[in-house]
């Protein structure tokens, strides 16, 4: 019953794409501002799945919506409202506004935060389904990110000024940065929920041109809006931003009316294309054979937010059908969007076929630091069969893949395995950080039964360079406590 039931969404989804496209509803309002048409949505349709919003009818060429990308038969669930803040005036005029309608508001806030290492900072990320940044999907107790306020889910619009619009972004920015000056400052967003200004649960102060938290106000009996969102005293607010709900065309004319000023407006759209990807989430969720073909075809799809899901879903299911096909969108030549390729690395390390074992390897010469770890890790589950083809990659001329290499040796037992990576520890030209992951891997080893690594461990300890004594003590110091 449960794979009809997904089946007839998907179905269920065609049916009403093609009912919003064809229109059913006569009713429609020509935007002046924005040069488009939109029309109410179709009574059909209306509230079905919880869909909301208008219908972009028609477009003009040259048009601000023209320019924004807004095309025919877009579903408007959302027009956003931006405002920079430079002064407090313009703060609290901007929030008293976005919180009149719904109670609801978007702070848009720089926050700094020294750390010299990404274990210091504590921070895990997940992509942003839209784009604009990502989102923090975990922080580490006691540690510096969770010290400072930052909380799961909050995105991550900017590191240091540079954009970061991808999870390869975020760690390509993170390394070049707390090897400087250790300090961070992360242009982040958190969401408000308070009746009126003065509930926010902040003061605020102008200093230099910018609005300034100087505050927390605590307020017996009542809950500290911003607090539990992460605010705290130094944070710089810089936008407050206004996400207004479309649900007919009434609603639309209040919001493109309110956001004539705004700083930068924001039509969130496509909402109807959430509904496929549920429906291929909810295969994934399935787990039964008659999933695997619909996932087949939409990891065949051009839109990479399709390819994405069904990767996902993909990484549940445990039948050799998949192994092809996902080793077909492993490699970077055959697929552009890393966090696809990522899946297809996760679903055949949950698999561990043989066959993955060469297109395994040659994912370790992956751009993306995600897919390389992933196929390591991958590679490392397949184990014993894999070993000829990580000593191979330990000779390659890029760092990385001899890093990723290394890291994936750590979790195979054996003597000629721990003489290789004890080879790569010894070897004078190696990069520091591939020594590092060999210091680790040995570690891992000897954690593992093989006490013959902890010698070399021990070795480095007494003679090898202040840096990797230090992190050799560290580990070390760990096994004497156990």
């Amino acid at each position: 019953m449960a794979i009809r039931t997904s089946t007839l969404l998907l179905c269920l989804f065609l049916i009403a794409a093609f009912s919003v496209f064809s229109g059913c509803g006569n009713e429609e309002y020509e935007d002046p501002q924005t040069g488009m048409t939109i029309r109410k949505l179709g009574s059909d349709l209306d509230n079905r799945w919880a869909f909301k919003g208008v219908v972009v009818e028609s477009v003009k060429p040259g048009s601000p919506a023209a320019a924004a990308g807004i095309s025919k038969g877009e579903l408007i669930s959302y027009i956003v409202d931006e405002r920079s803040v430079s002064s407090v005036d313009k703060y609290r005029k901007a929030l008293r506004e976005a919180l009149d309608e719904d109670d609801k508001a978007i702070l848009r806030i720089l926050k700094v935060i020294s750390a010299r290492t990404s274990e210091e900072l504590g921070l895990q990320v997940k992509p942003d389904p839209e784009e604009k940044g990502v989102i923090v999907s975990a922080t580490t107790p006691e540690r510096k990110a969770e010290e400072a306020g930052m909380k799961r889910g909050t995105i991550i619009y900017r590191i240091n000024t540079k954009e970061v619009k991808s999870v390869d972004d975020y760690d390509a920015v993170l390394a070049g940065a707390l090897p400087g000056s250790g300090k961070l400052t992360f242009d982040i967003a958190r969401r408000i929920v308070a009746p009126k200004l003065s509930k926010v649960g902040i003061k605020v102060e102008e200093r230099d041109g910018t609005v300034v938290v100087a505050e927390m106000e605590e307020k017996k009996n009542e809950a500290n809006p911003a607090g539990m969102e992460g605010i705290m005293v130094g944070d710089v607010i810089t936008h407050v931003v206004d996400e207004m709900k479309i649900t007919d065309l009434d609603s639309y004319k209040k919001a493109i009316k309110k956001a004539a000023d705004a700083d930068k407006v924001i039509f969130k759209r496509g909402e109807l294309g959430g509904i496929k990807l549920a429906a291929i989430d909810a295969l994934g969720q399935i787990g039964d054979e008659r999933a695997i073909e619909p996932l087949l075809k939409a990891l065949e799809s051009e839109d990479k937010w399709v390819r994405r899901a069904a990767a996902r879903a993909l990484e549940k299911m445990e039948n050799e059908q998949v192994i092809q096909p996902l080793m077909n969108h492993l490699l970077q030549e055959d697929e552009e969007d890393a966090e696809v390729r990522r899946s297809a690395a996760k679903a055949l390390a949950r698999m561990q076929p043989e066959e993955a074992i060469e297109h395994l390897a040659k994912a370790l010469k992956d751009t993306s630091l995600g897919v390389r770890l992933d196929a390591g890790y991958a590679l490392g589950r397949i184990g014993e069969p894999a070993v000829e083809a990580l000593m191979a990659a330990l000779d390659d001329a890029d760092s990385r893949v001899r890093d990723s290499a290394v890291a994936a040796l750590g979790n195979i037992r054996g003597e000629l395995v721990r003489n290789r990576i004890i080879d790569v520890l010894r070897e004078e030209k190696e990069e520091r950080t591939v020594k590092l992951t060999a210091i680790q891997a040995l570690y891992n080893l000897y954690r593992e039964g093989d006490l013959k690594a902890i010698d070399e461990l021990k070795e480095v300890e007494k003679t090898g360079e202040p840096g990797l004594q230090a992190f050799v003590k560290e580990l070390l110091a760990d096994v004497k406590e156990s």
